[in-house]
């Protein structure tokens, strides 16, 4: 810790003060260990107790600097306080005092690196979803101005002011609310796409859903005699679906709408797909490797968003995705084929969910 204690410019930025580690030095160095003579065997577990505190500090500093999270930073300030006087304590044959200082500075020592610890993954998440943030905001807002809707303008206004706060409360080291009031300014975003896409979007929606119909209708004439259960299932869902997009449409929810029809029309090209070629070894193994490459990607992105639902299709993917390499290592490649293609499926209805 004494290492540490000399980087006197790193520690006056975590607002520690100089004066307070010197003191430190002093009192290690004339007061620790006590002499043999003033010991007793209380004292002495007390003392080793102390003496691991101090590793246990030497330990937190170097975690919590690699942070800018302040409030972790005056937490272990305070655990240095509680340690110096734990030991002048001990030296002044207070015992139990000392000890009942020394478990306080432990217990500070240890919530400074759990702070620090949340703050590096609050850091993380706040850096992804401000990239994402101002993507999305940035197409959002040349949207709004082009379709004149003040009532989107004025969300999206709010939502900006709300970032902003945001990285003002990253600045000053508070990743945790940073990362909440991020989540705030995204869904006011996200009200004003809702709102976007029921007015600019519908004509997109529109053509979407004639062109799953469309490659419905073709998958239907290729399939009549089609004896392939694997192909007849998916364009069954792929009409699922489009009952599901028109059901959104005339609800007033054109983005779900959307989502929908686009899901219906890779279910249609899929089953029509399914019913070229028989599948086997290298088709699946194929279709599994290109599912590792996507997840890890849509890992990211739904584990960003927060979002329950998004994150439950990613669970449910992965489950898919077992169970498609048990049915490849049983060789019963038309199972593993299907499993695998409902994987890819979950997996794009998360990613669409947090788009």
């Amino acid at each position: 810790m004494l290492t540490h204690i000399r980087e006197h410019t790193k520690l006056q930025e975590a607002h520690i003060p100089v004066a307070l580690l010197g003191l430190l030095f002093v009192l290690f160095g004339s007061l620790n260990p006590l002499p043999a003579k003033a010991q007793n065997s209380q004292s002495d577990r007390v003392q080793e107790y102390i003496d691991r505190n101090t590793e246990l500090l030497d330990w937190s500093y170097d975690v919590v600097r690699e942070t800018e999270n302040m409030p972790a930073r005056r937490v272990l300030e305070e655990a240095l306080n509680l340690h110096r006087r734990s030991i002048s304590l001990l030296a002044e044959d207070h015992t139990a005092m000392a000890f009942k200082t020394a478990q306080s500075c432990r217990a500070a020592s240890r919530n400074a690196v759990r702070m620090a610890r949340e703050s590096m993954g609050y850091e993380e998440r706040v850096r992804l979803r401000t990239e994402r943030f101002r993507d999305q905001y940035s197409h959002l807002m040349d949207q709004a101005r082009e379709a004149n809707n003040q009532r989107a303008l004025d969300l999206l206004r709010r939502s900006e002011g709300m970032a902003i706060r945001a990285s003002e409360q990253y600045q000053q080291g508070d990743a945790r609310l940073a990362f909440k009031m991020l989540e705030q300014a995204t869904e006011l975003m996200n009200r004003a796409a809702r709102m976007l896409a029921g007015s600019g979007g519908s004509e997109r929606m529109d053509q979407k859903i004639e062109m799953a119909q469309m490659a419905i209708e073709r998958a239907g004439e290729k399939l009549l005699e089609s004896a392939d259960p694997a192909a007849r299932k998916l364009l069954t869902e792929s009409e699922h679906a489009l009952g599901r997009a028109h059901d959104f449409r005339d609800q007033g929810q054109p983005d779900r709408a959307l989502q929908m029809a686009n899901m219906a029309l890779r279910l249609a090209n899929r089953s029509m797909s399914a019913e070229d070629s028989g599948p086997n070894a290298e088709s699946v193994q194929r279709q599994i490797e290109r599912w590792d490459e996507r997840s890890s990607r849509a890992s990211d992105l739904v584990g960003d968003s927060g979002h329950e639902a998004a994150v439950r299709l990613l669970q449910q993917a992965r489950q898919q995705r077992e169970r498609a390499v048990e049915s490849q290592g049983q060789e019963d490649f038309q199972t593993a084929l299907r499993q695998i293609r409902a994987a890819h499926d979950l997996l794009t209805q998360a990613e669409d969910m947090v788009r």
